[in-house]
């Protein structure tokens, strides 16, 4: 079996392919060599937006705060095109009934058991039997494992590729100036006041490569933590690009024993400082587990994968390409 090598690296990355950067109305467009990338920022959506989006969702409730106009789009110049939205996200939270034992992933709040023992008293009074699972029939939590979508190209799995994340970590002021950044927010929900669940895609872009994270960030009080990353990788002059997913979760308790002082419970709102406890978890256990307040099989997001997707060679700008980048209808004119 070949080694695990990271993706194509910069050679002399010190100047940057040439570039243009606009600021739109509601978006950034930045055009930089055979890449076209555009993030679009709009309010949330209004009750009309709403009905329409839950129509197209099989009737999935949305979350508290949707952005269903916000999106992040690169188009490559061979016609190859990635793309994140919320309601694309959304189409891939687990909805109807069955879906705990359908999908998987089923998460009771805290206060389920003592409900469960209302519940098992009345059924010994009544004989009827009544269901301890979740009432809503979809995913509460919204715990999409979404990775993004693309046209014009696929990606596979590659067991031999992996993203080079201490180059992304280094900070060389030249080689690793921010070009472009980005931070577009899909969805945000309070969960019925019982934790948030929250979905936001980052980008930046250095003279050398671009990395984007895509994440999902659930924390239920008392319950359970869940983080679901997608992480993209590409090194311009290459034709390589690198996907990563991830899946994580633990008990919250598990969660919080990693707090530096017990008493400040701010950092179980932090999705990195999570993030980090997860990941300790799951390299104490052996890889990643499922936390123990769940019905139904497993939440299919845990574990990880990596994929590969290779552009076509030639550098022909692609009219498929350029008309997927006007249908953002950014405002410029």
């Amino acid at each position: 079996m070949s080694a695990t090598h990271p993706a194509a690296l910069p050679t002399k990355a010190a100047s940057a392919p040439p570039y243009t950067l606009r600021e739109e109305r509601t978006g950034t467009r930045l055009r930089i060599g055979d890449w076209e990338i555009a993030s679009c920022k709009r309010p949330i959506l209004n009750g009309r937006e709403i009905e329409a989006a839950e129509t197209t969702l099989a009737g999935l409730p949305l979350p508290e705060m949707t952005f269903g106009n916000n999106t992040l789009t690169l188009a490559h110049g061979s016609g190859t095109t990635l793309h994140f939205d919320a309601l694309e996200s959304l189409k891939a939270v687990a909805v109807g009934e069955g879906w705990e034992e359908r999908v998987g992933g089923a998460v009771l709040v805290s206060m389920a058991d003592k409900w469960s023992g209302h519940r098992e008293a009345a059924t010994a009074l009544t004989d009827v039997p009544l269901s301890s699972k979740p009432v809503r029939p979809h995913d509460w939590t919204f715990s999409t494992c979404y990775p993004g979508h693309t046209s014009g190209g696929g990606f596979t799995h590659s067991d031999t590729h992996d993203i080079p994340m201490r180059l992304l970590a280094r900070q060389d002021p030249v080689l690793d100036r921010i070009l472009f950044y980005d931070d577009v927010v899909l969805f945000e929900d309070e969960l019925h006041d019982n934790g948030e669940s929250t979905s936001h895609v980052r980008i930046r872009v250095m003279p050398h490569s671009f990395f984007i994270l895509a994440r999902v960030f659930v924390r239920v009080d008392h319950v359970l933590f869940r983080v679901f990353d997608v992480r993209v990788y590409h090194a311009f002059g290459s034709r390589e690009v690198i996907r990563q997913t991830s899946g994580l979760e633990a008990d919250y308790d598990d969660v919080k024993r990693y707090l530096e002082k017990p008493d400040d419970l701010s950092p179980l709102t932090d999705a990195n400082f999570v993030y980090q406890a997860l990941g300790k978890l799951a390299a104490r256990n052996g890889g990643p587990t499922s936390a123990k307040k769940i019905t139904g099989k497993p939440w299919p997001g845990l574990g990880g994968k990596v994929e590969v997707l290779l552009l076509p060679e030639g550098k022909e700008e692609s009219e498929a390409a350029r008309a997927e980048l006007e249908k953002l209808n950014l405002g410029w004119k």
